[in-house]
């Protein structure tokens, strides 16, 4: 620190800032993978939500919900993202939410697509709309599992 600004300690305050902190936690680094998926998911859910759009202007009788239903989910998906901290249960509650109805969509568009086309839908469709919804939902179970259970430092403290 330079001499002409020792007098001045009282203003400059020290600032704290999450990012910036170098001690972390064990599980920041499952919910910093579960952010990214999100994340992602959150792009799908946006392309999904144009691609309703478009189709709902095209053909003006169509429904607008899968439209709104793109939408909210990205709108809840991305929020969840950057929102979601270990000390947050409000927030996986509602990442939680939202992947079961995903999933649930997902089971409801299979069953339909095998009975109306008698094939199943493309496997990239499959896998984005399961395996992403899975994976965060196990990070995020992960994380919460991982900070109830107490670290040991030593095999004879577990014993004692």
């Amino acid at each position: 620190m330079e001499r002409s600004s020792s007098g001045h300690l009282s203003f400059i305050r020290r600032v704290d800032h999450r990012r910036m902190d170098t001690t972390r936690r064990h599980t920041d680094e499952l919910l910093d993978v579960a952010r990214v998926l999100l994340l992602l998911q959150g792009g799908v859910l946006v392309a999904t939500t144009i691609e309703a759009l478009f189709w709902s202007l095209v053909f003006p009788g169509a429904a607008g919900t899968p439209f709104l239903m793109s939408a909210a989910g990205a709108g809840l998906v991305l929020g969840a993202g950057a929102r979601v901290r270990a000390d947050r249960s409000w927030t996986r509650r509602m990442v939680y939410v939202v992947e079961t109805v995903i999933l649930v969509n997902l089971v409801i568009d299979l069953v339909l697509a095998v009975v109306v086309t008698g094939h199943v839908p493309p496997i990239v469709a499959l896998l984005t709309r399961f395996v992403l919804p899975l994976a965060v939902i196990g990070l995020l179970r992960a994380s919460t599992r991982a900070t109830v259970t107490p670290v040991v430092a030593s095999p004879l403290e577990a014993t004692s």
